[in-house]
């Protein structure tokens, strides 16, 4: 298993709600969406300076395909731009 760090942008999304609600809403939208492929284990959301800091932890043979697999469900989910952070998490 390994853990994905994310950044949802502040005002991404439809309602885009701020703090702590977006934090919510973004972790409800993964868990409605995810599917037993995905691999998704766990999630963490909150409210960061940014927007909504994520750490999604993704079961997956290697961490590329832990990456791959939390980016298609954000990008299912939260139809948003993330960002990635470079260094691994």
């Amino acid at each position: 298993m390994f853990a994905v760090q994310l950044t949802l942008p502040a005002g991404a999304g439809a309602a885009a709600p701020s703090g702590e609600a977006a934090a919510a809403e973004a972790q409800a939208a993964l868990w409605a969406c995810a599917a037993p492929d995905d691999g998704l284990e766990h999630v963490r959301a909150r409210a960061v300076p940014e927007g909504v800091g994520l750490v999604l932890y993704v079961r997956a043979a290697d961490e590329a395909a832990a990456r791959s697999r939390a980016r298609n469900l954000l990008a299912r989910a939260l139809p948003a731009a993330v960002r990635l952070p470079s260094g691994r998490r």
